[in-house]
C-alpha cells in the first residue's frame, strides 16, 4: 500500500511559526504571542447573540450572508457605491484572505507582500500557485512605508498586492498620502493588478482619527476585515470580502464549497455592532489599548533598555532583540522564563532581529510579562 502524500499545493506548505511556538505555552505563562484581545466580547453582541439563540430559528443563512448584515458592511464604503452582491460575509478574516488569493491568482502569478507581513499572505499564494514577492517595510525606520522601494518592487507582472494597515506585526499605519502614492505607483506600473487590503485592525488606532483605505484611491480594491480584532470575537469568526462584483462573484462559489455560510448566530449578533452603544464599545476599547500600549513601551525601554517601534494601531509592538541572538533564539529563552513572544523572522527577513510583542493583557501582567523578558536577557548575557 502506497503511503499518503499530500496534494502538490500542499506540500511545503508547514504549520504557522507563530501557532507553532503560542501553543508550547505551559501553565502559568504569560502569553505576548497570539494576536488576541483577552477582552470579552462587548455586552452589546452577547446581549443580541443570546436573544437569537433563545428566540429565533437559526438555520443556514444565505450562503454570502444576511442581506441586512452585508448592506451595513457595503455603508462603511459608501464611495464605492457597493450592491449587497458586492459583500460576502466569511468565517473570519482569514477565510477573506483565502477567498481572495485564491480567487485572483493563478499559476506563476506574482503577489507583492510587504516584508514583514502576516504569515498566511505568501502561505496562501503559494497553495493558489503564485509567487511571493515582497517589498521592505524596513527596520531601519521602524518599519514605515518606502515608496522608492515599493516602486522598485512592482512590475508589469505583479498581479496583486497585498496592502495591511495597520499592520500585523508592526502595528504601524499607512498615512493618506502613504496609500495615494502607493495606488499612484501600481497605476504607472502597467500591471492593471488588484490590491488586497486587510483592513481587519482599522477600528484600533491610537493617532486620533481612524485610518483611511486605499480603495479610496484605487479602485481595482478587494477590501478584507471582520470584528474579531475591534469587538473581541476571534472565536465566533465574523468577517467579510468585499469589492469589484466579478471577483465577489467568483469568490462566493468558491466561499459555497469551502463554507456554505458562516455561522448564522454570529452574524445576527454582529448586526449590533454598527450600534450607537457598539460605537462607543470601540472606543473605550481603543482607550484601554492605548494605555497598555503606553506601559509596555514604557517597561520595555525603561527596564530592559530595548528599542522598540511605537505602534499607531492593531496591539503590537516590534522589539529589537538583535544583540541577544537570532529572533527564534530569543523567543525560544523567553519561553524557557515563561513569557510567549513570536519571532520577527516568522513575519519576513526584514523583522529578523525583533520579537512581535502583543500587549492583549492587563497592566500589571504586562509588568509581569517584562521582567520575565529582563530575566531572559541577562541570562543570555551572561
Amino acid at each position: 500500500m502506497k503511503q499518503f502524500q499530500p496534494p502538490t499545493f500542499l506540500r511545503g506548505i508547514e504549520r504557522s511559526p507563530i501557532r507553532a511556538i503560542t501553543d508550547r505555552a505551559k501553565p502559568g505563562d504569560i502569553s505576548f504571542g497570539l494576536g488576541e484581545p483577552d477582552l470579552p466580547t462587548h455586552d452589546v453582541i452577547r446581549r443580541e447573540a443570546i436573544r437569537v439563540i433563545q428566540e429565533e430559528q437559526n438555520g443556514y443563512t444565505l450562503q454570502a450572508g444576511l442581506p441586512a448584515l452585508r448592506e451595513r458592511v457595503a455603508h462603511d464604503y459608501p464611495y464605492l457605491n457597493l450592491s449587497t452582491d458586492q459583500v460576502i460575509i466569511t468565517a473570519g478574516s482569514q477565510e477573506a484572505m483565502y477567498l481572495a488569493l485564491m480567487t485572483l491568482v493563478e499559476a506563476g502569478d506574482e503577489v507583492l507582500i510587504p516584508n514583514p507581513g502576516f504569515v498566511a499572505y505568501p502561505t496562501i499564494t503559494r497553495m493558489a500557485g503564485g509567487r511571493p514577492t515582497f517589498y521592505q517595510l524596513p527596520a531601519s525606520s521602524d518599519f514605515s512605508f518606502d515608496l522608492d522601494g515599493f516602486k522598485l518592487r512592482i512590475s508589469s507582472k505583479t498581479k496583486v498586492v497585498v496592502c495591511t494597515s495597520p499592520s500585523n506585526p508592526t502595528g504601524r499605519t499607512l498615512t493618506s498620502e502613504e496609500l495615494r502614492s502607493m495606488a499612484k505607483a501600481i497605476e504607472e506600473s502597467g500591471s492593471d493588478a488588484f490590491i488586497i487590503s486587510d483592513e481587519i485592525y482599522r477600528d484600533l488606532y491610537y493617532t486620533g482619527e481612524r485610518t483611511r483605505s486605499i480603495s479610496e484611491f484605487y479602485p481595482r480594491t478587494v477590501v478584507i476585515s471582520g470584528l474579531s480584532k475591534s469587538m473581541s470575537m476571534t472565536g465566533w469568526r465574523l468577517g467579510w470580502i468585499l469589492g469589484d462584483e466579478a471577483v465577489i462573484r467568483a469568490a462566493h462559489l468558491l466561499h459555497g464549497y469551502v463554507t456554505t455560510c458562516a455561522s448564522t448566530i454570529s452574524q445576527k449578533a454582529a448586526l449590533a455592532a454598527w450600534s450607537n452603544e457598539a460605537t462607543e464599545a470601540r472606543r473605550e476599547t481603543r482607550d484601554i489599548f492605548r494605555r497598555r500600549r503606553d506601559h509596555l513601551l514604557a517597561l520595555i525601554r525603561g527596564k530592559c533598555g530595548l528599542r522598540c517601534v511605537t505602534p499607531e494601531g492593531a496591539f503590537y509592538t516590534m522589539v529589537d532583540v538583535s544583540d541577544y541572538g537570532s529572533s527564534v533564539e530569543v523567543a525560544e529563552a523567553m519561553l524557557d522564563a515563561g513569557v510567549v513572544t513570536v519571532p520577527g523572522s516568522a513575519f519576513g527577513s526584514e523583522s529578523e532581529g525583533f520579537l512581535r510583542v502583543s500587549f492583549c493583557a492587563d497592566l500589571p501582567v504586562l509588568a509581569e510579562g517584562v521582567k520575565r523578558m529582563d530575566s531572559a536577557l541577562k541570562a543570555r548575557k551572561k
